[in-house]
C-alpha cells in the first residue's frame, strides 16, 4: 500500500512539474506587440489637461524569447516629451511575470502583468496616490491599442491614457 501511495504521489508531482509554463511560452503570449510601432498617444497630465504625442514604440524579444524589452518615445514636434524603457521576464519558479520600467525622469516601477486572453494583457503598479493600470490589445485592423486608468481606491477608475499605433 505504501508503494502505491508513493507511485501516485510521484505521478501527481511529475504532472505538476510538466504543467508549469516556461519563460519562452509566457513571453510568447505578450509577443504580439513585437516590432516597430508608430501613432498617437493622449496623456492626461492633470485635471482637464491633456498632452497629445507622436508615439513610437520598439518591442524586441531577447535571450531566445525569454526576455521582452520595450522602449517608448513620445514627441511633441521635435521635442522628446516622454521616454520609457521596460524589461519583461517570467519567473518560472513562481509562475509570474516581472516587469521593471524606467522613465527618463529617473522614476522606476515594478509592475504586475496579467494575460487576459490571446492578444490582450494588462500591466500596472501602485503609486502613493493609488493605482495605475494599462490594457494592451490589437484591434481588428492589427493596430496596437493601449488604454490607461488611474484609481485612488482600486474601485473607481478614471481614464488617463490612450494610444493607437500602426506597425511599421
Amino acid at each position: 500500500m505504501k508503494k502505491l501511495i508513493l507511485i501516485i504521489c510521484l505521478l501527481v508531482g511529475a504532472n505538476a512539474i510538466q504543467a508549469q509554463v516556461t519563460s519562452e511560452e509566457a513571453i510568447k503570449k505578450l509577443a504580439f506587440i513585437e516590432g516597430q510601432w508608430q501613432g498617437k498617444s493622449n496623456v492626461t497630465t492633470g485635471p482637464g489637461q491633456n498632452m497629445v504625442l507622436d508615439q513610437h514604440e520598439h518591442v524586441e524579444l531577447r535571450l531566445g524569447g525569454q526576455v521582452m524589452i520595450v522602449e517608448g518615445k513620445g514627441y511633441q514636434g521635435e521635442e522628446l516629451e516622454f521616454n520609457a524603457f521596460a524589461v519583461i521576464t517570467f519567473d518560472e519558479a513562481r509562475q509570474e511575470y516581472e516587469m521593471n520600467s524606467w522613465l527618463s525622469t529617473g522614476q522606476k516601477t515594478e509592475a504586475y502583468i496579467k494575460v487576459h486572453d490571446q492578444e490582450k494583457w494588462e500591466w500596472g503598479f501602485e503609486i502613493p496616490q493609488g493605482k495605475i493600470r494599462y490594457l494592451i490589445s490589437l484591434n481588428e485592423k492589427g493596430q496596437w491599442i493601449e488604454t490607461g486608468e488611474f484609481s485612488q481606491d482600486g474601485n473607481t477608475w478614471y481614464p488617463s491614457f490612450n494610444m493607437l499605433l500602426d506597425k511599421k
